[in-house]
This record gives structure tokens, sequence and C-alpha cells, in this order.
């Protein structure tokens, strides 16, 4: 059981990372438009805020992922509990 909460806490951590990731690529998005804007030019950045849009797909799907594997553990450690 010591070493399901151990996993757990693991996920819980990799989670506040993929968290910070999604946050920060947020905000990049948000700088990206800012500065499309004030340049009327979108051609090339288009691409970029695509690019950087991508990552962020990518990280949301990370993070699903690893909070379905933090659900089943959880209930795992429930089990485990009331077995005890």
């Amino acid at each position: 059981m010591v070493e399901l909460i151990a996993v757990y806490e693991r996920l819980v951590e990799e989670e506040d990372e993929l968290l910070n990731k999604i946050e920060i690529c947020e905000g990049c998005i948000a700088g990206i438009f800012e500065y499309l804007v004030s340049k009327k030019d979108t051609h090339i950045g288009e691409s970029i805020l695509t690019a950087v849009h991508t990552i962020v797909k990518d990280l949301q799907t990370e993070l699903l992922h690893l909070r379905l594997e933090k659900s089943l553990l959880a209930d795992r450690i429930k089990l485990a509990k009331n077995s005890g």
C-alpha cells in the first residue's frame, strides 16, 4: 500500500507539472495573439500559433491519461484501505 501511495504522489506531481506547462503555453498563445495583432501580419505567426496550440493539445491529452491513471490508482488505494 505504501508503494501505491508513493506512485499516487508522483502522479500528483506530474499533474501539477503538466498544468504548469499548459498554463505557460496558453500565456505564450496570448502573447503571440497580441504580437500578431500589433504587426498585422498573420502569415508566419499563424504557423507559430498553430504549433504552440498543438503542444497544448498534446499536453492536455497527456493530462487526461494521467488523470485516468491517478483515478484508477486512487480506487485501488481505497480498496486496499478497506480490505486492510
